[in-house]
């Protein structure tokens, strides 16, 4: 016969006179191995032990960033527009050298030629830009000749723990990390339930050590998973922002590399593109606007690029001591950063929140804020 491990061929059927092991001994381990991986295997994405602590925690950390940077910002309806703004602290200044073209036709600071507008929305659709980060989709849009851009804080942050601490306190997030924590308790119970049905036998040593080693493991991600996501994704995001956004005009031209001013304040953020005589909003007054007066948005919505919706507006509300525009264009996953205009083109607000539980119920932040916000945005005197 040949030995099952060494391949030396004998007629002992014992024990092998070249390797020592005996085969009745070794077939016993082999059969129970082999129940072991047959069981931990059930779950195509499994490892053999299990579903892995860290694999969870990335997957779910990855899965919620991606979830939260494609959709509106939004309030809950039992609190909306309460609670107090946050102090307002200045914007942190754009290093020079930050932002870098995509195309050598942006070196020579010209954007690509524009098809004729149309229309005023037209015109507008034509100064909005796509942004795109390492974790997420929204919108933008070019308020002056000198390429500044205004968007939302949280289409742009690359404040890590700022991120992570808003996506770990949304609700659908919170429950998908519920349900991760009891895939994990689950997977607790089976290895140990493997670990005590292979505790007495022998030669399965590496087995047993591998088994505690990997629930010890997962029990200390179960002890604290919020914690451990919020540094998962705090740590994606701050390795992300090293290499910036993109930004891409209707026509295609694209701007990598891009970093951008946020403020502590508002969910506002600027940054400027690299080019000359950019195609821009004009500027309008929210101030007394009719109820009922149709407006339009600008975006991105679930990827479909430089989409235009419409509604009226609807009225204004107050977050604390800030005033918000209220209206039922619907304002979509990247939508966020997007313009509210009027008719006439003029923008009015940056669409930045939709309420949570409710439709047709978005809100934008005043244009005359971002305004104020950014001194790079207010006219020479």
């Amino acid at each position: 016969m040949h030995c099952p491990k060494c391949g030396h061929e004998q007629e002992d059927t014992a024990r092998c006179a070249g390797c020592g092991i005996y085969f009745e001994k070794f077939q016993r381990q082999q059969k129970l191995a082999a129940r072991v991986h047959t069981y931990t295997s059930d779950e195509a994405d499994e490892p053999r032990f299990g579903l892995g602590a860290l694999t969870i925690t990335a997957l779910l950390a990855a899965a919620s960033v991606y979830f939260l940077m494609h959709r509106a910002a939004s309030l809950p309806a039992a609190t909306a527009l309460a609670g107090p703004v946050a102090a307002a602290a200045p914007p942190a200044p754009q290093s020079p050298g930050e932002s870098a073209p995509l195309r050598e036709a942006t070196r020579q600071g010209q954007l690509a030629a524009l098809a004729p507008a149309r229309n005023p929305i037209e015109a507008a659709r034509n100064a909005t830009v796509l942004i795109k980060t390492s974790w997420g989709l929204g919108t933008g849009f070019i308020v002056d000749e000198e390429c500044h851009v205004i968007t939302n804080r949280h289409v742009v942050d690359t404040n890590g723990s700022r991120v992570a601490n808003k996506i770990v306190e949304d609700p659908e997030v919170r429950a998908r990390m519920a349900a991760a924590e009891q895939q994990l308790q689950d997977a607790i119970y089976r290895e140990q339930q493997q670990l005590r049905a292979i505790e007495n036998q022998p030669g399965m040593n590496t087995e047993r050590l591998q088994l505690q080693a990997h629930i010890e493991t997962m029990q200390e991600e179960v002890s604290d998973l919020p914690g451990h996501v919020s540094q998962t994704i705090s740590n994606q995001v701050d390795n992300a922002a090293r290499s910036g956004f993109t930004a891409t005009l209707v026509d295609g031209t694209a701007y990598q590399a891009l970093h951008a001013q946020t403020s502590d304040r508002l969910d506002l953020a600027m940054f400027q593109l690299p080019a000359d005589h950019c195609p821009h909003v004009t500027i309008g007054r929210s101030v007394g606007l009719a109820v009922g007066a149709r407006l339009y948005t600008i975006g991105n919505p679930v990827g479909l690029a430089y989409t235009v919706t419409s509604g009226i507006f609807s009225g204004e509300r107050r977050d604390g001591a800030q005033r918000l525009l209220q209206t039922d264009a619907p304002i979509n996953p990247g939508n966020s950063g997007g313009p509210l205009l009027m008719e006439s083109g003029a923008v009015i607000g940056v669409n930045t929140m939709v309420m949570r539980g409710a439709q047709g119920i978005g809100f934008a932040i005043p244009i005359e804020a971002a305004l104020e916000e950014f001194p790079a945005l207010r006219p020479a005197p």
